[in-house]
């Protein structure tokens, strides 16, 4: 996967904002795309895809993978309770979108 191979080259630590920040990004991304794909919306990359980006931040960073990905699913069911579950699932939606296209630009 081309993505991993971009994100193996720039090492980092579970210290670095940077680091925490793209977790926080590829965990989110891989619930979000979850979330598509069980709602049959057609994309480029999966959720699997998303996974593996996590789980390569996992290894060079040692951030928690998991935990990020439980923490992007309290911040997407706060965001139901707030907006209405409606609205945030098409926002769901469209930020899988959004991370169909993130990960074409990594692959590029």
């Amino acid at each position: 996967m081309a993505a991993a191979l971009v994100l193996v080259a720039n090492p980092a630590s579970a210290k670095d904002p940077g680091a925490k920040k793209l977790m926080q990004m590829a965990a989110g991304c891989a619930y979000v795309v979850g979330v598509a794909e069980g709602s049959n919306v057609q994309l480029n990359y999966g959720s699997a895809d998303w996974i593996g980006v996590v789980g390569i931040l996992e290894q060079r960073t040692g951030l928690d993978g998991e935990r990020a990905i439980n923490e992007a699913r309290v911040k997407y069911k706060k965001r139901a309770r707030v907006m209405g579950a409606d609205e945030a699932y098409q926002y769901m939606l469209r930020r899988a979108q959004e991370c169909d296209r993130e990960m074409g630009v990594l692959q590029s």
